[in-house]
This record gives structure tokens, sequence and C-alpha cells, in this order.
């Protein structure tokens, strides 16, 4: 059995899936430890014909699945969990790639700790080529274990955001993801909002490595970068189902507050999202995340995580907690515009 499973998924991607691949091809850890899952969630490039090539060559370690029909980088990698057969998944994504010895450095770690996430730092990268990084200027910082083994020390990690607010640059347990039905919502964008959580909800230990080993892609063309997308708006369907589902685990009993900044957070970034990627901002986005976040929490300054906040979304949260109408709307944009630049 292969030691990690390592689950991409593919929409359109011919231009960069070769530098994924080559990136993981090459690791130090051997291939002979991964077994590689690409979905093709329906191209309509030649992606395909890519994916088939690099079948041809690694044929003992590519599996090829093919989707008929779009359904998002959700739906992809619930799919390729689903038919994974490793003790521990990472999720890489088409356009990214990896250092060398990334799968050998967060692999480490399990055989020495009782963790089920390992994350490493991961850097923006807007080349265009596979380029790896001096190692002398990987480093930030120390490694860290902890062993979340009391109610206060999860508390301590849900408000630590130390794993990142992302899926990628991790090594997650696969039994922790199906025992505790770690899943992905299917046919919506902003997908890892939900589930990313859920990780530090249930990990029982964590191991993090303060060093740069995964290049994140600065893709102009990219989801989540694209103007004036009416699929933002899934970012509060996202919110909904989030909200239904920390009820349903019975997670605001022991830790209401924590989920509250959740998604006091997320409120504001939808906010951030609504100003700085449309050229007109919609009032009614604004309006519809101003009646969702006010109906679940009542008055977020008395949450005791709000000073976690920077100025920032602090400006967002009172934005959603105001009265404002349209054209104060409007006016206030252009005042965050101004004092913001926002990439």
């Amino acid at each position: 059995m292969r030691k990690i499973s390592v689950i991409i998924p593919c929409y359109n991607v011919s231009l960069y899936i070769d530098r994924c691949m080559s990136s993981i091809a090459g690791q130090t850890i051997g291939m002979d430890c991964l077994e590689i899952i690409c979905i093709d969630d329906a191209s309509t490039d030649d992606t395909w014909e890519h994916l088939q090539r690099w079948e041809q060559l690694y044929p003992d370690h590519v599996v090829l699945i093919r989707q008929e029909v779009n359904r998002r980088q959700g739906a992809a990698r619930n799919m390729g969990v689903s038919v994974s057969s490793s003790d521990w998944i990472s999720f890489v994504d088409a356009d990214d790639w990896l250092e060398p010895d990334f799968f050998e450095k967060l692999y480490e770690p399990v055989t020495q700790y009782a963790c089920d996430v390992v994350a490493c730092e991961w850097v923006r990268d807007d080349s265009e080529v596979l380029s790896y990084m001096d190692k002398s200027r990987r480093i930030r910082g120390k490694e860290q274990y902890i062993a979340v083994d009391t109610e206060e020390v999860r508390k301590s990690l849900l408000r630590s955001g130390i794993l990142g607010d992302g899926i990628h640059a991790k090594l997650i347990r696969r039994r922790m993801l199906v025992d505790c039905e770690i899943f992905f919502p299917e046919d919506l964008t902003y997908e890892d909002m939900y589930w990313n959580p859920l990780l530090y909800v249930y990990a029982a230990g964590v191991y993090t490595i303060k060093e740069y080993l995964y290049h994140y892609f600065v893709n102009p063309h990219a989801t989540v970068m694209s103007r004036n997308e009416m699929y933002h708006m899934d970012w509060i369907t996202v919110q909904m189902i989030k909200w239904a589902d920390y009820h349903r685990r019975g997670l605001f009993k022991a830790y209401r507050e924590e989920m509250e900044r959740d998604v006091l957070m997320n409120a504001a970034c939808f906010v951030k999202l609504v100003i700085f990627r449309f050229d007109d901002p919609p009032f009614s986005f604004f309006q519809l995340e101003r009646e969702f976040i006010r109906e679940r929490v009542s008055d977020y300054e008395n949450n005791r995580y709000i000073e976690d906040y920077s100025e920032l979304y602090r400006f967002f949260l009172r934005m959603l907690y105001s009265s404002i109408n349209r054209t104060e709307f409007l006016e206030i944009v252009e005042q965050a515009r101004k004092r913001w630049e926002i990439p």
C-alpha cells in the first residue's frame, strides 16, 4: 500500500498540470510511496491528454478519473478521497507545485508523533516555470507538535489558525476525514471554507513545519480572483451549510465563541470580496450577508476573540452591524477602496 494519496482536481489546466506532476514525480520520498489521483472535472481543453501521458509514464502510481459533468473542486476532491487507498491524504491544486522534499518533510513527523494533520508554510508564486527556493530562505521558525488532549487546548487551536486557512500544504490522516465525515460541499465554489475548520475541531494532534515547501500559484484566472462573477454568492451558501453543520455536530455546546469567531471572520471576508471583486459592488449581496450574520450572531462585540481581528476586518463588521442604505453603502465602498489597496 502507498503511504500517501495525492489528490489533484483538474479543470482546464493543460498549461500547468505538467509542472505540478513533474514536481511530484521528483519527490525525494520516491514514487513508490505515492498514489497520485487526478480527477478531470470535464475539462474542455487538452488536460485529459496531458494526464494520460503521465499515466503512461507511471501506470502503477497514477490513477485517472474523468467526470462527464463539471462538479467543481469539492466533488472532485470527495471522489479522490473515496477511491484513495493510502493512510494519508494530501490535496494539491493542479496549477501549484511542491518543493522536492515536500512529502519527505511532512511524512517524517507522523512516524514519531500521534498526529492527524501535518502542515507546512506555503509561498505565493507567480512563476510560469517550475522553480524552487533556496533552502536557506525556506525556514520561518521552529517546528511544533501539539497534542490536543483538553477542551482548552482545542479552543486555543481553533483560535490560533496554525494550520492555515486553506486545504493545501498539508498531510492529513485519511481515517479522520472518513470517520468524522469531513467532506467538501459539491457544485459550489469556496468549498474549503467549510472543510478547513473541521480539521481544527477533530484533529487529536497536529504538527507544524515552519518551512516554505508549497508553491501557491498566483493565477489571475483562478476562480477566487475572477471579477463580477455571480458564483461569488456561493460564499453565503457555504456559510449556511457550515452553520447548520456546526449545529448538527453539536459544536456550539463547547465551542460557541470559537464557532462564532469563524463565521464572523467569514462574513468580514465576504464583504471584502464584494467591495474588491466587483466593479459595481452589489448591495443585495451585502444585504444577504448582513441578514445572515446578524440572525446568528446578534452582537459581535461580545465575542472575546474580536481582538484577533485586524482593523480592516473590524471595519467590515461595523458595516454589517450598521443600518446603512445603498447610497451609504456605496460611499463607504469608495472610502474602503481609497484606504486599503487589495490585490
